[in-house]
C-alpha cells in the first residue's frame, strides 16, 4: 500500500537533481527502516495511534513499498536498506520479525533485525537468532512502557541476559534509549557506560543519535559518556539539525556514524525548527497533528523531509572540509561494516 499523501513534485525533483543527485554517493545503505505487513499492526488500538504523532504520520510499509519509494525519491542510486519491525507493543511482534528475515532471505532488504521483548528466554532468542538470517536484535522501551520517552532503565527492556547472549553470538543491537532528558540523562549515561565495560565485543548503534535532536542534548551526552562514546555506533534517524550532524562529525568518529532515515514515518513534505532543547515539526500534509502554522503558501515551498534530511548531513560533511571517502562511509559502508562483519 502506497500512502495517497506521497506525491513528488516538480519542486521536489529540482531539489533532488541541483542539490543532492550529483552530492550524494551511488550506493546508499539506509540503516534505520521499519517494515511490515498491514496484518503486523489491526491489534494497535486507536489511543495509542492518537497519542504518538510518529504513529499517526506511517506505521505501514512493506518491503516492496520500501522499494518503489526510493526508486521515486533517488533514481539512479542504488539505494538499499536495512529494516526491522515496528515497535509498538500490541503489534504481532512475533509475525513482523518473520517477515523481516523472509525479506533478508528474499534480497528485498539489505539487513534485518529481530524486535525483542525483555520476556523472551534465552533459549527463544537463540533459536531465532541462529535459524534465521537476522543480524541482530531491537530492543525498545514500548515493550514495557507503551510510550516513549518513560522514565524506564536500558535493563528493563534489554536485561543483561539479551545483552550477553547476544554479544556470544556475535550479532549487534540497535539501542533506542529511553528517559525524557534523552541520551545525556545521567541514569543512561551511567547504564551505556556499564554496558560499555561489560560487553566490550558488542556492537551497539545508538538510533537517533540518542534522540538528540538539538546540538544540546548531542554535545551534553557525548562530553558526559567521555571515552566510552568511541565505543558506540550512532545513527542519524530522524535527525534533521544541521548543527546536530556537525557537532556529530567534530566529536565522534565518523567512521562510526550510520545514515539512517526512520522511514516510513518521514515520506511527507516539510521541515523542522528548534529550540535550545526541543523541536516542532512542519508539515504540509493534514495529519491530525499538524497546525499548518506556517500556512499554506509557504507549505507548498515544503520538499521532502528526507531530503532535508540528507542535504543538511552532506552540508555538514562539506563545510568541515572532509572528502568524497567520507560520504561513502557514512551513506553506506558504515553500515556494511556494523550489520555485515
Amino acid at each position: 500500500m502506497i500512502y495517497d499523501y506521497f506525491h513528488y513534485t516538480e519542486l521536489d525533483k529540482s531539489f533532488y537533481e541541483e542539490k543532492l543527485k550529483n552530492r550524494m554517493p551511488e550506493d546508499i545503505l539506509d540503516a534505520h527502516t521499519h517494515i511490515n505487513l498491514l496484518e503486523h499492526l489491526k491489534d494497535i488500538p486507536p489511543e495509542r495511534i492518537a497519542d504518538d504523532w510518529a504513529l499517526q504520520s506511517c506505521m505501514h510499509m512493506t518491503a516492496k513499498d520500501a522499494q518503489y519509494y526510493y526508486s521515486v525519491l533517488f533514481p539512479g542510486k542504488n539505494y538499499r536498506n536495512a529494516a526491522f519491525p515496528f515497535p509498538v507493543k500490541e503489534a504481532k511482534l512475533e509475525d513482523n520479525n518473520d517477515y523481516v528475515a523472509k525479506c533478508v532471505q528474499d534480497k528485498s532488504i539489505a539487513y534485518g533485525l529481530m524486535c525483542i521483548k525483555p520476556e523472551y528466554s534465552n533459549e527463544y532468542i537463540r533459536e531465532q537468532l541462529t535459524t534465521k538470517p537476522f543480524s541482530g536484535v531491537k530492543p525498545y522501551p514500548d515493550m514495557i512502557s507503551g510510550k516513549k520517552g518513560s522514565e524506564i532503565g536500558i535493563f528493563e527492556f534489554l536485561p543483561h541476559e539479551q545483552l550477553l547472549l547476544t554479544e556470544k553470538l556475535g550479532k549487534v543491537v540497535m539501542l533506542h534509549l529511553p528517559r525524557a532528558g534523552r541520551m545525556p540523562d545521567d541514569n543512561n549515561i551511567k547504564e551505556l557506560r556499564e554496558i560499555r565495560q561489560r560487553y566490550p565485543a558488542l556492537k551497539i548503534c545508538i538510533a537517533h543519535m540518542g534522540r538528540c535532536f538539538t546540538p544540546y542534548h548531542f554535545e551534553l551526552a557525548i562530553k558526559k559518556l567521555g571515552e566510552d562514546a568511541s565505543g558506540f555506533w550512532f545513527d542519524t534517524a530522524a535527525v534533521l539539525n544541521p548543527e546536530v550532524h556537525k557537532a556529530a562529525l567534530s566529536l565522534l568518529d565518523h567512521k562510526h556514524i550510520l545514515f539512517g532515515t526512520d522511514e516510513p514515518i518521514f515520506l511527507w513534505h516539510g521541515r523542522r525548527t528548534w529550540t535550545k532543547t526541543t523541536y516542532m515539526n512542519l508539515a504540509r500534509e493534514d495529519f491530525a497533528w499538524n497546525a499548518h502554522t506556517e500556512g499554506r503558501d509557504k507549505e507548498a515551498e515544503y520538499t521532502f523531509y528526507v531530503y532535508e534530511q540528507i542535504n543538511n548531513i552532506l552540508t555538514g560533511i562539506e563545510e568541515a572540509g572532509l572528502g568524497e571517502d567520507v560520504k561513502r562511509d557514512i551513506f553506506h559502508d558504515n553500515a556494511v561494516r556494523f550489520y555485515g562483519s
